[in-house]
């Protein structure tokens, strides 16, 4: 085999290694998730679940220290609540929608 053909295989063979490497990359650091001590999502989802014409949950997404909890009512309608992660009181959205500003 040439010198060319090896160094193209060796060159190919730690491309894909690099590639395997950068695919293997540890999970989003600990900043990007609730704070430790946080209010409970078992917690917020329990009171979620007791509020009057409630359905079933949508979706739950964690951002800027606040869960937002989708979920539906007894008569199709979509309900959208912001909790604050630390005291887990429901606060207004904090930007864009009808009434988000």
């Amino acid at each position: 085999m040439s010198r060319l053909k090896i160094s193209i295989v060796a060159f190919a063979i730690l491309s894909l290694s690099g590639a395997m490497a950068a695919s293997q990359e540890p999970p989003k650091p600990l900043a990007d998730l609730p704070p430790q001590g946080s209010v409970k999502l078992s917690q917020l989802i329990s009171e979620t679940e007791g509020r009057a014409g409630f359905h079933a949950i949508k979706s739950i997404n964690y951002s800027r220290g606040e869960y937002e909890v989708v979920y539906y009512m007894m008569d199709g309608a979509e309900v959208r609540l912001n909790f604050d992660v630390k005291t887990g009181e429901v606060r207004p959205p904090k930007s864009g929608g009808l009434f988000g500003g």
